[in-house]
């Protein structure tokens, strides 16, 4: 119980549950073994100022932000038609410092937009300097989201849920399902692995503690109504939308190994 409670965000600092690796930087995980070792090793197991200086000197500052993230936060919101909903409104689950969501808001698509993180370290140091208001980015649970239910248009969530206990992780996506608004879409990105691959190659950060298969994940969010959106999964294939200025290659080109989910809430 202690250490559900924990990870619950009972005591945000002392363990690691909902933090990201790479997904607010660039989110390719410099720690996997197909990627190479990071430049420093990577030994935090809670979510502080050390591990943030930590992925910083490994290439994973969680303040960087630049043509990557507005390119992102373009490329995900026109893959899931955030334009066409009234009263557009973006969650980002395992924000860090906010760099993603700061794509996302200035798109100016979005009416609202919040981050949830469990560190809150980072969600100081990202409020100082993105200027973000309080109720735009926050530290707590992705298992508690404090929105209305059924108000959110696309709940996004980059390299995080594999560092959640399985045995938390149905509590998180009743939650991602209780506030998506029937319709609503979702954008998740995180380690799975795929056939032929192996935990193995997944597990260069000590945070990583639930690498799972596809099918495992797929079974999870089908099971809440949350159904693979095939439209939504095409326009991202197929956007020319890419991390690199300059550079014609896209997202979908540019990492081959990320694996993507578009979802839709059954109405």
């Amino acid at each position: 119980m202690w250490l559900v409670s924990k990870l619950l965000g009972s005591d945000r600092n002392a363990s690691r549950s909902e933090r990201g690796d790479a997904s607010n930087s660039d989110p390719v995980d410099a720690t996997r073994s197909e990627q190479g070792p990071a430049a420093s090793p990577l030994t935090a197991t809670s979510y502080d100022e050390q591990y943030y200086r930590e992925h910083a000197d490994a290439g994973l500052d969680y303040l960087g932000h630049g043509f990557w993230h507005e390119s992102y936060g373009a490329m995900v919101s026109e893959a899931t038609l955030q334009a066409g909903y009234a009263s557009p409104f973006v969650v980002d689950a395992g924000c860090a410092c906010g760099s993603i969501l700061k794509g996302f808001k200035n798109t100016e698509i979005f009416e609202r937009v919040l981050g949830v993180d469990l560190s809150e370290h980072m969600i100081a140091i990202g409020r100082k300097h993105f200027r973000y208001r309080d109720e735009e980015l926050i530290a707590g649970s992705i298992a508690e989201i404090p929105v209305e239910s059924g108000s959110v248009s696309l709940m996004h969530s980059a390299q995080v849920l594999e560092h959640i206990p399985d045995e938390l992780i149905d509590r998180v996506f009743d939650e991602f399902a209780r506030v998506l608004r029937p319709g609503g879409r979702a954008f998740l990105c995180l380690d799975a692995m795929r056939e032929g691959e192996t935990k193995e190659m997944y597990m260069g950060d000590p945070t990583h503690v639930n690498i799972q298969p596809v099918l495992y994940w797929t079974e999870k969010l089908q099971k809440r109504g949350l159904l693979f959106d095939i439209e939504a999964y095409n326009r991202f294939a197929r956007s020319q939308r890419g991390p690199t200025a300059g550079d014609p290659r896209s997202f979908f080109d540019s990492y081959p190994n990320w694996s993507a989910w578009t979802l839709i809430r059954a109405g």
